[in-house]
């Protein structure tokens, strides 16, 4: 499974050698495995001047004879003059590409990690909860509660099923609504335990309507904080489709996240306090460690120069770095180097799909501000 671990690992990597970044969707659902294979041949083959011959046939042989088709997408990394190859399987479906450069090209893997990184879903009943944690699609752990029978009082001596003294609910109605209520509290001290065990970074709710209000009133504020949505689903709900509809979920979280957090930018540059918008100024407040978050539109690309001792990064040419001096080389992709950057200094990045929100092509690229 995909970790941060890895990206980390991936963003450290500088080649001497070019390095061939390949992303398949492979999703099964959409074509057939011979149908991607020849999709890769045809995007190997825009940058057959570009990459290194052995690290197209070791992706072409990849595909051919090791990898198994179980998954929705695929990435691969190969620099094989220098022993460099990682592939990467999904259970989540990636935009296909391929890239060349002196660097793993890794905007699609932090969108994947931001989008689907770790989460859990609660999934509730008036006696039971099954709890879940997926990451990158895959399931990973769970655990099962179960509570105290939920069952009517019989009338006859003691007991009642009429209503009690002073007109109010029936003894048997308040009885199991005590039953439930003790239930849902031990659930929900289960649920706080196991996000923190789990580490989740999200939480959605399942379960039916009436139930699902009640359970997120008893969580901690901390908790239900992390509830970022929920869905109708019955206690005897297959695993792996409680995961399709925890994925629609975080599907429609992303989007109108993305959109909110374009919004945020734009609005903070324009009121010049909090945001920058725009190549130039984006890699100055990337070089001044000052970047919080940065946005990028998912085609956006655009050839920039960088200083190869300080790593100072321009978009203007320049004769030696203003900084240190060194020399200052051109590079294929000054965005793609600007994500590797803030990654390198704990920043997060979104990586912004221009046909779901097309309002990110107006500047292509743009951060909030640390300060």
């Amino acid at each position: 499974m995909f970790t941060k671990e890895d990206l980390h690992e991936l963003v450290a990597f500088q080649a001497e050698t070019p390095v061939l970044s390949v992303y398949l969707n492979v999703d099964p659902t959409e074509h057939t495995a011979d149908e991607y294979k020849l999709a890769l041949r045809q995007m190997l083959k825009t940058v057959d001047d570009l990459a290194m011959p052995d690290d197209i046939a070791a992706t072409e042989r990849f595909f051919d004879h090791e990898y198994d088709w179980d998954g929705r997408g695929v990435a691969i990394f190969s620099a094989m003059g220098e022993g460099f190859w990682h592939t990467y399987s999904f259970a989540v479906p990636v935009t296909s590409g391929v890239t060349v450069a002196r660097k793993p090209h890794i905007w699609p893997l932090a969108a994947l990690l931001d989008a689907y990184g770790s989460y859990a879903v609660a999934l509730i009943g008036r006696k039971d909860l099954r709890l879940m944690l997926f990451e990158m699609g895959e399931p990973r752990s769970s655990e099962k509660f179960e509570g105290e029978d939920v069952r009517k009082l019989k009338s006859g001596r003691g007991s009642s099923g009429g209503p009690g003294r002073r007109g109010g609910a029936p003894i048997s109605s308040r009885h199991e609504e005590e039953v439930v209520q003790r239930n849902m509290r031990d659930a929900a001290k289960a649920t706080e335990r196991f996000l923190r065990d789990k580490d989740a970074q999200h939480l959605i709710l399942a379960g039916v309507e009436g139930t699902l209000a009640s359970f997120q009133d008893l969580l901690p504020k901390a908790i239900q904080d992390k509830v970022i949505g929920t869905f109708g689903a019955d206690m005897n709900m297959a695993e792996s489709e409680l995961l399709e509809r925890s994925l629609d979920v975080l599907r429609r979280v992303e989007r109108e996240r993305e959109h909110a957090l374009v919004d945020a930018v734009f609005t903070a540059a324009a009121k010049g306090r909090g945001g920058v918008i725009r190549l130039d100024d984006t890699l100055g407040a990337a070089h001044e460690g000052r970047i919080s978050t940065l946005v990028v539109a998912r085609h956006y690309h655009q050839a920039g120069y960088q200083c190869q001792n300080c790593g100072y990064i321009t978009d203007h040419g320049l004769d030696d770095c203003p900084f240190c001096g060194g020399e200052i080389a051109e590079i294929p992709d000054a965005a793609e180097a600007l994500v590797t950057k803030v990654i390198e200094d704990g920043g997060k990045v979104a990586v912004i799909d221009e046909e779901l929100h097309p309002e990110i092509s107006q500047f292509g690229v743009g951060a909030l501000l640390r300060y």
